[in-house]
């Protein structure tokens, strides 16, 4: 099989999380924070080392401020329902995924607006027409999809922070797809917000594991309530973090497989960069000048996905042409169908996503590229 669904979860993962999980699974570990057993402070040092890693990759902010989640879409419910109020006004972007449009939908019921920021024809944001939309609009929150997982449009994170900055709008940032793909802007220590990820995408790790980076002053209601292993004599929850967020026994093995996970790639950063970069160009290239598909990704300014779909007809026959062939990707609206409707593949079906791996090869391209022109050859039959 070809794995080309990297922007769904990573495969394969970083090397040893495996071996990590397994020796986590089958040797005692106790529950973090419950105990002064060594078990417990065993459990509670890999704890430890994960905030450590992560801090050591994120724009500066507090270790305590790195709050373990489930996810990506954990962390996003807990910074939008934590944070936005009746009849609030929110910007977002053309591409959001329903991680965060699912929310937003759901926070209707409590008379907020929802604005999407003007784009360029890839969903990119136009920042010449940002200061217009916020007098026109006043937002109270600004969430942005650092990277679409539909067509890799990277957005000018940089840029928006500090016009967010300068009209002190809090934002939440969706890192899913940057994590492992493009290092975050160091301004970012700048912003009241938080910076939302999973650790099974670029990172490499295990799924069932995310994390919510908190920054200045942004301090969201938990979402979640419970034991924490702190004041534990006390029916109230702790205020302090990241007790606030992390009630709940943690998944120890998934932490550990994490840490072996960010450790690989941090040290294999360049390599790790290079290989899916230059992967992601070649097929890109490939693809572009075959005349029945119409691309959906840029050619500049995106994490390596591929995304495509058909000028005529729907995906759907050589969707199933590729599956049938052994590659491993995404079709469809990808949990993204405001960016669909935005890119105008309704009718088509959605569109068809190759997402490139640190262990994609040429050759493997050079197959996939020749499936998508016999794929076509046939369904024009």
């Amino acid at each position: 099989m070809i794995y080309l669904d990297n922007a769904a979860t990573s495969w394969p993962k970083a090397p040893l999380v495996s071996d990590a999980m397994k020796e986590a699974i089958d040797n005692p570990y106790g529950n973090i924070g419950r105990s002064a057993h060594e078990l417990s402070q065993n459990s509670s040092s890999a704890l430890y080392k994960f905030r450590s890693l992560l801090h050591s990759i994120l724009p500066p902010t507090k270790e305590e401020n790195i709050i373990v989640t489930s996810g990506a879409t954990h962390s996003l419910n807990i910074a939008l329902l934590g944070s936005i109020k009746p009849h609030d006004t929110i910007i977002t972007t053309q591409l959001e995924h329903n991680a965060v449009m699912r929310v937003l939908d759901y926070l209707k019921k409590d008379n907020i607006q929802v604005i999407p920021l003007k784009s360029d024809s890839y969903g990119r944001v136009l920042l010449e027409e940002i200061q217009e939309t916020i007098a026109n609009h006043r937002p109270k929150l600004a969430v942005i999809n650092g990277a679409s997982n539909v067509n890799g449009v990277v957005q000018p994170l940089e840029e928006l922070i500090n016009v967010f900055n300068a009209h002190h709008i809090p934002l939440i940032i969706d890192a899913s797809q940057l994590m492992g793909e493009v290092d975050l802007p160091q301004n970012i220590k700048d912003i009241s917000g938080a910076v939302c990820f999973s650790l099974h995408k670029g990172l490499l790790g295990p799924s069932g594991v995310g994390a919510m980076a908190l920054y200045g002053a942004f301090l969201p209601t938990p979402l979640i309530f419970g034991g924490t292993g702190s004041k534990s004599d006390s029916i109230i929850q702790p205020t302090f973090l990241p007790d606030r967020y992390e009630s709940g026994t943690l998944p120890i093995p998934a932490i550990i497989g994490s840490n072996s996970a960010l450790e690989y790639v941090i040290s294999h950063k360049g390599e790790i960069y290079t290989t899916k970069y230059e992967m992601a160009e070649y097929l890109y290239n490939s693809l572009v000048n075959i005349k029945e598909i119409r691309m959906l990704s840029p050619k500049g300014e995106k994490v390596p996905n591929i995304t495509f779909t058909v000028k005529k007809g729907t995906i759907s026959s050589l969707s199933q042409f590729l599956f049938n062939s052994d590659i491993a990707f995404r079709s469809g609206f990808h949990c993204a169908p405001s960016a669909h409707t935005y890119l105008n593949t309704h009718e088509c079906g959605g569109a068809i996503r190759f997402s490139i791996g640190y262990t994609t090869t040429r050759g493997e391209l050079d197959e996939v590229i020749d499936t998508v022109k016999r794929g076509i050859d046939e369904t024009r039959r």
